[in-house]
């Protein structure tokens, strides 16, 4: 079984329980690594101005704290990375943790739907987005 090392385990800790909750879940069955949570104004403003995110601080997801927001992937053991190039790999992901995300709502031990960057309007569709975050998931109200 697969389980986060230091540097995952630390940003994760800066999300929402709802995100940790689900994301130690999915890691149970898929390896995958954590690529950011909370992001401070100086992070963020460089996401943005580097075309990874759509907007300045303070309005992302990932500027409150904890952060309603996480930013994941595949982890594959075989190149000892995530690899980025590999599109339908961070969507079968991305199916993974909805459906991890959708069970635990069912349950009620989380409060909070997930929205995949991959797909905003949540039609299950791609094609559609202007913007693609690929490794993008946060949390909305009921």
């Amino acid at each position: 079984m697969a389980a986060y090392g230091n540097t995952s385990t630390k940003r994760l800790a800066t999300c929402h329980c709802d995100l940790q909750l689900i994301f130690n879940t999915v890691i149970k069955k898929i390896d995958n690594s954590i690529f950011c949570g909370y992001r401070s104004m100086k992070v963020q403003n460089q996401a943005f101005e580097n075309g990874l995110s759509q907007v300045k601080y303070p309005d992302s997801k990932h500027n409150k704290l904890p952060s309603m927001a996480v930013d994941a992937g595949p982890y594959f053991v075989d190149i000892k990375n995530t690899d980025w190039d590999d599109h339908k790999a961070f969507a079968l992901f991305a199916g993974y943790v909805k459906r991890v995300a959708d069970e635990l709502l069912d349950q009620k031990s989380i409060t909070h739907r997930i929205r995949w960057g991959g797909d905003w309007n949540s039609d299950g569709r791609t094609v559609d987005e202007k913007f693609l975050d690929l490794p993008h998931f946060e949390l909305v109200a009921i």
